[in-house]
């Protein structure tokens, strides 16, 4: 008797359904075959010539916990869904209408001001014809993360940093996910031994893992968004696979502008406090995080703006700056 998952499975099941419309047929056949042979426990499974499903796509399956090996010999191995129940529930659900409605990218990249070749290039990248991957290079401050966090607004983007990524991780997030844009940013700071996955991905559109002494293979057409302040990081064959965006920090009145807009917009600053905070803040540095840290310990007091640059910068400003007043 098989035992319930989670609805994190049946949810799996119907992301890969979406992005993998055509396995439908596979699995409409798992089903038909384990219910018209009532899956008793002494039934040894199905073999793939019974669902007419390649083996490569049947370990992607066993991979990503949705299908389990239950008996193999020398001439055959056995098969069973893990939830006959969650894959039929993941099989009658509609798909959802976020994933219908097409990519609006002209509205990203709506609070980065200036950057448009970089912005322009990123807008080809996402719509091309295959996959295309970016590096944004550029030291802290120079707006990758703003970008990238853009980007993580695509419907069924994964955003994550480089420091916390790992191999093993990284693997499980691909295979169980899929998504069509990774989103990395510190790039360069991932250790060189957990991009072998990443390599693999940008080379052959491939993801592997090991499991069970099968080697599960699932092709995908993720497209790699990646932020670094050092490329010399990075091993070679990664790099050479990127298209490379390098670009400098805000000027201080260009920092104005952003750093207004997304104290607004982001963090729900009223724009008079905004304004107040990116022209303290601009005395220090251009970077917009340090914006939202004095944003987030002011918490809308103008006075403890004051008091928070005093704690972060105890030293001479480096000059005063007319803040920019929109009309």
């Amino acid at each position: 008797m098989q035992t319930a998952i989670s609805y994190g499975h049946q949810a799996r099941i119907t992301h890969l359904l979406i992005d993998r419309p055509e396995w439908r047929e596979y699995f409409e056949r798992m089903v038909a075959w384990e219910e018209s042979h009532d899956m008793q426990p002494e039934w040894a499974g199905w073999v793939w010539q019974n669902v007419n499903c390649s083996p490569s796509i049947i370990n992607s399956l066993v991979a990503m916990s949705i299908v389990e090996m239950c008996n193999q010999s020398r001439s055959y191995t056995h098969y069973r869904l893990m939830s006959l129940a969650d894959t039929k529930e993941a099989l009658a659900l509609d798909e959802p209408d976020a994933q219908r409605q097409p990519i609006n990218v002209d509205a990203l990249f709506s609070l980065v001001v200036g950057h448009d070749r970089v912005k322009q290039l990123l807008r080809y990248a996402v719509k091309a014809d295959g996959a295309v991957h970016v590096l944004l290079v550029g030291q802290p401050g120079t707006a990758k993360t703003l970008l990238l966090s853009e980007l993580g607004r695509l419907p069924g983007a994964e955003f994550y940093a480089g420091s916390t990524t790992t191999k093993s991780g990284l693997v499980g997030l691909l295979l169980e996910k899929h998504p069509p844009f990774l989103i990395l940013d510190e790039i360069d700071k991932m250790e060189p031994r957990d991009m072998s996955p990443l390599l693999n991905l940008m080379e052959t559109g491939t993801v592997t893992r090991l499991m069970h002494g099968v080697q599960a293979r699932m092709d995908m057409e993720t497209r790699l968004f990646a932020g670094a302040n050092d490329v010399r990081k990075l091993p070679a064959p990664i790099l050479s696979r990127f298209a490379m965006c390098e670009f400098q920090p805000y000027t201080d009145q260009e920092f104005l502008v952003v750093a207004r807009e997304v104290l607004i917009h982001r963090y729900n600053q009223g724009p008079e406090m905004a304004l107040h905070i990116a022209a303290e803040v601009v005395k220090y540095s251009t970077d917009i995080r340090d914006a939202v840290r004095v944003a987030r310990m002011a918490k809308g007091d103008p006075r403890a703006v004051l008091d928070v640059v005093r704690c972060l910068w105890p030293k001479q400003a480096k000059g005063v700056v007319t803040p920019f007043r929109p009309r």
